[in-house]
């Protein structure tokens, strides 16, 4: 099974996009590590980088905070040199450029170094590039330049003292320059071959370092992130998951500045099938967007937006969100949505550990069929043990799986005071288990509150009453 890559999810699910987005990366190294950073299906992985996470946090929140603002400063000097690191794995000769790079790189690298030993904090392993350094600064100026220094070779300084003296000549021989350059570049281009050697035998401790320091970036990036929106560290779990206040950041961060406060919900699942119901606008959409937040924030190495959480680990998030509308392939709604259950049910058939999330499953079919198809597709993941949450309007629904019902909008509210505007205000969007299951007729009364016309509303209450 091919890795699952950061890069390639981030478009797909917007919540994660917009957290990506505000993390605080000083090094174009340390956003290549993000985009690059794997899904991961260890709890020992997974573990690692929380702990990382929650050892930053440690010193954000001491005396030692500084010790983050010199390590952010010293980060936003790095350049990415993968490229000149790839060039020395194939044994090809460095230029000056390449040269310079990678002493400017072991400088700085050797600067985060030392502050960590220094502040007797060790947050990553960064390994000790002194021995680079050394080759390529062989005159200890500890400057970030790169030069073919007379000290590389005696023949080069003899060379070049040659062309010194031939310049200083008031008739000096252009040949004879000529020639001496020539040999100089020739003993520059040696030294650039033997510097390129002595540099490929310690290319594995520049790769670890070139590793670990992106590493560091994200880390820091990832902390802070943890800090300014209060996510938490999650625990790791076999076969539940248990949140206690979730939350969605980026609707969060859109009400907040309209200067109004989103409402967390408290959800617990298992191996098994469950079913949420509720009225529209009551939020179950949201709910299933930020499971999958937050099953792929852990897997990713990210402390989950909820005050608590309990989280199993799968191998693969199947989410049916949204339109499945396919133009390309010519399919409808309802026939391009059939295709991804199949895909689904597939998974739950041969055992896979999945967590699966379908929002409002056969909306576009009719009802008796819908309902039909919503319980054979339960049944399917009940009798698996299939971590799944299917959200729906029907009723009817299967008696062996558990439901959970939006609590919506308190029945005592009074026509005239709700709103267009401020409607979602007056719903209450906790989960309340529900065995009925039967799904709450309150698009009348919404639409009432809402101010449709009247004639709509006793037109289909007439409806309703044949």
């Amino acid at each position: 099974m091919s890795k699952m890559l950061l890069r390639n999810i981030i478009p797909l699910i917007n919540s994660l996009r917009f957290m990506v987005e505000r993390l605080t990366l000083q090094s174009s190294l340390g956003k290549r590590f993000l985009l690059d950073s794997t899904f991961m299906i260890d709890s020992k992985s997974i573990n690692n980088e929380l702990n990382l996470i929650d050892s930053v946090l440690d010193i954000l929140n001491s005396n030692n905070k500084g010790l983050i603002n010199k390590l952010q400063i010293k980060l936003m000097q790095i350049r990415d040199i993968n490229g000149s690191v790839n060039r020395i794995s194939r044994n090809m000769v460095m230029d000056d450029v390449e040269l310079f790079e990678i002493k400017s790189f072991a400088l700085i690298s050797k600067e985060i170094y030392d502050l960590q030993k220094q502040s007797e904090i060790e947050i990553i392993n960064i390994p000790d590039l002194s021995t680079i350094i050394s080759i390529l600064d062989p005159n200890k100026s500890n400057i970030p330049s790169f030069y073919i220094y007379d000290i590389y070779s005696a023949d080069l300084a003899e060379v070049r003292n040659q062309i010194k003296i031939e310049k200083a000549k008031e008739n000096a021989d252009q040949h004879t320059l000529n020639n001496l350059h020539l040999k100089s570049e020739a003993i520059e281009s040696s030294v650039r071959e033997d510097l390129s050697k002595q540099i490929k035998e310690h290319i594995t401790e520049l790769l670890l370092a070139v590793n670990n320091i992106a590493h560091l970036d994200l880390i820091i990036a990832k902390a802070i992130l943890a800090k300014e929106m209060s996510l938490t560290k999650p625990i790791l779990s076999d076969n539940n998951w248990e949140y206690i206040e979730m939350f969605n950041p980026q609707i969060q961060d859109s009400l907040s500045k309209q200067k109004r406060q989103f409402q967390p919900v408290d959800i617990n699942l298992n191996n098994s099938i469950c079913f949420i119901t509720g009225a529209n606008m009551a939020g179950k959409t949201v709910i299933l967007k930020t499971l999958a937040l937050c099953q792929y924030l852990v897997q990713f190495g990210f402390f989950v937006p909820s005050q608590k959480a309990k989280i199993a680990i799968v191998n693969k998030i199947m989410i049916s969100i949204g339109d499945e509308q396919s133009e390309e392939q010519g399919l409808s709604s309802f026939a391009s949505e059939m295709l991804k259950i199949n895909d689904m049910v597939a998974a739950s058939q041969n055992k896979e550990r999945v967590l699966i999330l379908i929002d409002e499953l056969a909306r576009t079919t009719n009802p008796v069929e819908g309902r039909a198809i919503v319980n054979a597709v339960a049944n399917i993941f009940l009798n698996n043990k299939t971590t799944s949450v299917i959200t729906t309007h029907y009723s009817g629904l299967s008696k062996q799986c558990r439901k959970l019902r939006v609590k919506g909008l308190d029945k005592e509210i009074q026509p005239g005071i709700i709103n267009k505007n401020n409607i979602n205000d007056y719903i209450d969007y906790r989960l309340v288990e529900d065995e009925a299951g039967d799904v709450p007729h309150e698009a009348l009364r919404i639409a009432q509150m809402l101010g449709i016309n009247q004639n709509i509303i006793d037109g289909a209450k007439s409806e309703l009453n044949k």
